[in-house]
């Protein structure tokens, strides 16, 4: 005698089970009929349902996932181990203890994310999910790009997945920092380097200038000429060195 199958301890049967459900409601199919165990392209999802599938799960399961998540965990049963996983990260997320903290960082990141979505950052709410604001996995990099630098984190794109709001995302943020920025002013400090002065250029050096030749010593250099004791261009050489 065999047993009915039970969910798992972590909920994944359940997820699955949901998770199953939501896929054939997009692929228009029975969900009896839907095989875990196979990829989602032989379930009938393409490019565009894919986009439907990935709405669906985020109103659904309240995660957000990225269409490329699709394609490193290919399967129901992978991707539903996936949104398990997200879900206890969700659930383990350290609370806030101070709300202030929360509703700074909120509007740090409401502004991160006008300049992404090219809006006034009044547009956005903060219970609005990433998903319906249009922000795919580019763009979430980006803004986790840009998180870490206000609150000098080192957060993935994959945090901006697994709290899929920007108010959600703010709770996270204020309980890792307490909702202080990372100071980005210029450092001050007596110690601190300056620029180094740009370096002078050597004075140049003047000729060394010799004393003009007496008449004696040109009447000298001529008969020294005439009686072949110094070429002529040695003369005029020495001449023009000792000119004045």
């Amino acid at each position: 005698m065999t047993s009915e199958p039970t969910a798992s301890s972590d909920g994944r049967g359940d997820i699955l089970a949901e998770l199953t459900a939501v896929l054939a409601g997009v692929v228009h199919a029975d969900p009896d009929r839907v095989d875990p165990e196979q990829p989602f392209s032989v379930l009938g999802l393409d490019s565009l349902l894919t986009v439907e599938f990935v709405s669906a799960i985020t109103q659904h399961f309240g995660v957000r996932i990225a269409g490329a998540d699709l394609y490193e965990y290919a399967t129901p049963a992978l991707l539903a181990r996936h949104l398990a996983a997200l879900r206890r990260g969700a659930d383990d997320a350290p609370a806030v203890q101070d709300p202030g903290a929360a509703a700074a960082v909120l509007e740090v990141l409401r502004h991160q994310l006008a300049r992404i979505l090219h809006c006034d950052p009044w547009e956005i709410e903060g219970g609005t999910a990433f998903a319906e604001l249009g922000i795919d996995s580019i763009l979430a990099a980006d803004f986790a790009a840009g998180v870490n630098r206000a609150y000098g984190l080192s957060e993935r794109p994959v945090t901006v997945h697994e709290h899929p709001s920007l108010a959600a995302m703010a709770a996270y943020i204020a309980s890792r920092t307490r909702g202080t920025p990372a100071s980005t002013a210029p450092d001050t400090r007596s110690n601190a380097p300056t620029a180094a002065p740009a370096p002078q250029q050597p004075p140049a050096i003047a000729a060394e200038k010799r004393p003009t030749l007496s008449q004696e010593e040109v009447v000298a250099l001529l008969d020294a000429v005439r009686g072949d004791r110094i070429g002529v261009d040695e003369a005029a050489a020495l001449l023009a060195n000792r000119s004045a």
